[in-house]
């Protein structure tokens, strides 16, 4: 795609006599006879059909996240909060999210650096993802331990729906620490341009056991800066944590 700006198109105006037959009235550097965005602005960069290029196209965007949540484990609950920073930039992204908790043990939890690879193959999606946590917390709001999870999950879009697999396995620096098996199958329907709701069906296996957890996660773009996300998790068998909810508001530069 060809990118032009508009005071190179002004001085090459002037440099060249021959393009005096070049009529072009917005000032962006394509001809007002295949213009499709007549009056695009001076300072906007456009394509080859004079129409503004969307900022995310050339620079990325930037995310701001902040929520909390909740996990209620036999009728005790514990209260946390997290502030998430990350970066986009076509099919890469990138994320830090530290956490903190609010109550009991209260003060500053692991944090998270999360990093991933995205493609489209026809109807096909796959991301290739790498988090690291690290172990910022003490020893009772965090494992003391540099934890590792290459991911991947395959998600198939047929319509307004999608249908996903991911696999992550944990490796553990702490010796003392058993290595972890996450699998989860679900499927997605998009409402709308706004609003998307998935369920799936969870597995963590590690210390040669398996909790089980019916999960749901939800997104709504109320406006094209903000947006709403939350997570929910039901334990399905006795060692698995009862509830856990996770709300986060997120704003997009």
């Amino acid at each position: 795609m060809l990118l032009r700006f508009k005071y190179i198109f002004l001085i090459s105006l002037f440099l060249n006599l021959h393009s005096w037959a070049f009529i072009d009235e917005d000032l962006d550097g394509v001809d007002d006879t295949v213009d499709q965005c007549p009056n695009t602005p001076f300072d906007e960069l456009v394509d080859k059909n004079g129409c503004p290029l969307e900022k995310e196209k050339y620079r990325g965007n930037f995310y701001f996240k902040i929520g909390g949540g909740i996990l209620r484990e036999k009728s005790k609950n514990l209260y946390f909060s997290s502030v998430s920073f990350a970066y986009a930039y076509k099919e890469l992204y990138f994320s830090i999210s530290p956490t903190y908790y609010l109550n009991y043990s209260s003060g500053l939890g692991d944090t998270y650096l999360y990093g991933s690879y995205s493609k489209f193959i026809k109807d096909l999606f796959l991301n290739f993802g790498l988090t690291v946590q690290l172990p910022t917390g003490n020893s009772k709001l965090g494992e003391n331990s540099y934890n590792f999870t290459p991911s991947i999950t395959f998600d198939f879009f047929k319509n307004s729906w999608d249908y996903f697999v991911y696999y992550g396995y944990t490796i553990k620096s702490n010796s003392g620490l058993k290595n972890r098996h996450d699998l989860s199958v679900g499927l997605g329907y998009q409402f709308n341009d706004k609003f998307y709701l998935n369920s799936s069906l969870d597995f963590i296996y590690s210390n040669n056991k398996t909790k089980n957890y019916l999960s749901f996660f939800g997104i709504w773009d109320f406006s094209k800066k903000y947006y709403l996300s939350f997570n929910y998790d039901y334990g399905l068998n006795s060692i698995a944590i009862d509830h856990s909810l996770f709300i986060k508001l997120g704003i997009k530069f």
